[in-house]
């Protein structure tokens, strides 16, 4: 990976922000070029970008939670001299190594610094777990990361259908399982951890296969609604095109509904509707935010009359996780084993 001076960084930010300001507009993204191959030749194709696996990043900047855990889980943290955005507190293995306070790493906790900020801790990798860091509005294209040295990669359910897009334009990605899998062991080896992300991986394979044996013969799945509530306001599920889908089916449920995206807004004649047997409240979004921060919103479940028959508030069937759990990441083979003894607790 190559190397830039802070010199040469601070003043290419200042650059940028002049382009950022003038009126003429950056090429498509589609005509952007892609991180150019290693000197060796060996890359790894990211969202359609060739990151170059022949020389390990010396100093890493890691975007929301997801990313900044895998960075700990591969060995790589004392890499890292940026994170930014902890969804809820980090695993307690990796607590030790992660201080803040003491500036190990640098830590932004509402969300990714700005481009200048992120430039002057001299970063010659970006790790992202969520398209929204790489545009232009943001840390930049990854396209413009790489004309200034530093490489990058994002997890791969979030690829965007051109450099540069935000979630909003999502492509048609892979939500199961084997995308985490192939993202962990490709960051792995970009990181120069080869061999730590394919004990990792398999460790997570045999959790979820474990999960599996002990639900085998189940025949009575309950239908599971995954939401979020922010405020109390609109109520937002997570549909067949996020990973938490993959989650309650390896746990032994049916997910609630069937309906494409990531996070859709429903109202509360929706919910009733689709009638769920169980509700999973993730907590967000704070670096000491645990499962509790989900009790306002389940509270409120509870609480509205409207809601009084649906099975799940019904039987009291409303179980709090974290969003770190089911984000595409180290800890979704412990949500599956999670999730699988709230709904079938004589199997385990």
């Amino acid at each position: 990976m190559r190397r830039t001076s802070r010199t040469f960084v601070v003043g290419l930010v200042l650059a940028l922000g002049l382009v950022a300001g003038c009126s003429a507009a950056a090429p498509p993204a589609s005509e952007q070029s892609a991180a150019p191959s290693s000197a060796s030749g060996a890359t790894i194709d990211n969202c359609g970008v060739q990151v170059p696996t022949d020389t390990p990043p010396a100093r890493i900047f890691a975007a929301f939670h997801n990313g900044v855990e895998a960075v700990y889980a591969l060995g790589q943290g004392d890499k890292l001299v940026g994170a930014a955005y902890l969804d809820n507190p980090i695993l307690s293995e990796f607590a030790a190594q992660f201080r803040p306070e003491a500036q190990q790493p640098t830590y932004y906790p509402e969300e990714y610094p700005s481009r200048e900020e992120v430039l002057r801790l001299d970063p010659d990798f970006v790790v992202s777990g969520f398209t929204g860091a790489f545009t232009t509005e943001g840390l930049g294209t990854r396209s413009e990361l790489e004309g200034i040295d530093i490489g990058s990669y994002l997890f791969s359910q979030y690829c965007p259908t051109a450099d540069g897009e935000g979630q909003s334009s999502l492509a048609a990605n892979d939500v199961s399982f084997d995308s985490v899998y192939g993202d962990l062991a490709d960051l792995g080896q970009v990181l120069g951890a080869t061999t730590r992300a394919g004990a990792l991986v398999a460790e997570m394979k045999q959790t979820v296969a474990d999960t599996e044996d002990r639900l085998a013969g189940v025949t009575e799945k309950p239908r599971v609604a995954m939401i979020n509530r922010p405020g109390g306001g609109e109520i937002r599920v997570f549909g067949t095109e996020d990973v938490a889908t993959t989650i309650i089916e390896a746990a032994g449920g049916v997910q609630a509904f069937d309906i494409p995206g990531r996070l859709t807004r429903i109202g509360t004649e929706e919910l009733v509707r689709q009638n769920p047997d169980v509700i999973v409240v993730p907590a967000c979004c704070g670096a000491d935010v645990g499962p509790e921060g989900a009790q306002s919103v389940i509270d409120g479940i509870k609480a509205d009359p409207a809601l009084a028959n649906v099975p799940a508030v019904r039987d009291g069937r409303i179980y709090a996780t974290t969003f770190a759990e089911i984000t595409p990441g180290v800890r979704n083979a412990d949500a599956v084993a999670d999730l699988a003894r709230q709904l079938h607790p004589d199997k385990f």
